[in-house]
């Protein structure tokens, strides 16, 4: 008898499991934008610097189940008659068919990137980030979450991550903590993103396949190609550039 009492609880608990291990959540992406005026002028472009708000925002999501994860942009109607060089820039960043793709099964990392108007591919393994859990703890949208920080070289991040959705991942490449990443502040890409809205729903393999348009390139390869091109607008006088890749 004691046995048949516990088994509606331990059914509800492995449905409750189940319910939090697959879904949408989205997330908003605040990224610090002004400019040091100082080094506009040095590197030629102090003309296009004020024109750059403080801050802009972007709408972000991570497509989820128990093994893969994709995170995408949500992208934004364009007015095809906006002047503003700014404005143009964001609505081509928001719309970027850049994906981030994560296996944890077959621990693949494939990352899509739109730039220039080619599209590039980079492949690796997820990167196995130490991360130090702090013990510091606040809510965010009614989920109890934890801090945790890692820092090298180059980077020093701040996730708040939930016990509660327990599956290591996270926005963008994140992830390799115990729960579901719900805010992430990177110092080197001076941005926070946090989580906006989750809705858990059956999602299937067939909506997490791994991209595969674009010209494959290695982490490093893709770095020159984007510092080649930068510097290229910078000598020709700005960002507000409309050429493509050549």
């Amino acid at each position: 008898m004691k046995n048949l009492l516990l088994l509606p609880a331990l059914l509800f608990g492995i449905a409750l499991m189940a319910q939090t291990n697959s879904g949408i959540i989205s997330y908003k992406e605040v990224i610090t934008t002004k400019p040091d005026m100082k080094k506009a002028e040095e590197q030629g472009w102090a003309q296009w610097a004020d024109m750059v708000p403080d801050s802009v925002v972007f709408n972000k999501q991570l497509v989820f189940n128990s093994t893969s994860s994709m995170y995408v942009n949500v992208k934004v109607e364009v007015d095809g008659t906006e002047q503003n060089m700014v404005k143009r820039m964001m609505n081509r960043y928001a719309n970027a068919d850049n994906q981030t793709y994560i296996n944890s099964e077959t621990n693949e990392f494939v990352e899509q990137q739109d730039f220039m108007g080619k599209t590039f591919l980079i492949k690796g393994k997820p990167e196995e980030m130490k991360w130090k859990i702090t013990g510091e703890m606040k809510v965010i949208m009614n989920y109890p979450c934890l801090k945790a920080t890692y820092e090298d070289t180059t980077e020093t991040l701040q996730a708040w991550f939930t016990t509660e959705i327990a599956i290591g991942l996270g926005p963008e490449k994140y992830g390799n903590l115990p729960g579901m990443i719900l805010e992430l502040t990177s110092k080197k890409n001076k941005k926070t993103l946090t989580a906006t809205k989750i809705e858990f729903k059956e999602i299937s393999s067939e909506e997490l396949s791994e991209p595969s348009e674009g010209k494959e390139v290695t982490r490093e390869e893709y770095k020159k190609i984007v510092q080649k091109k930068v510097k290229e607008m910078r000598e020709n006088g700005g960002y507000g550039g409309h050429g493509k890749m050549r």
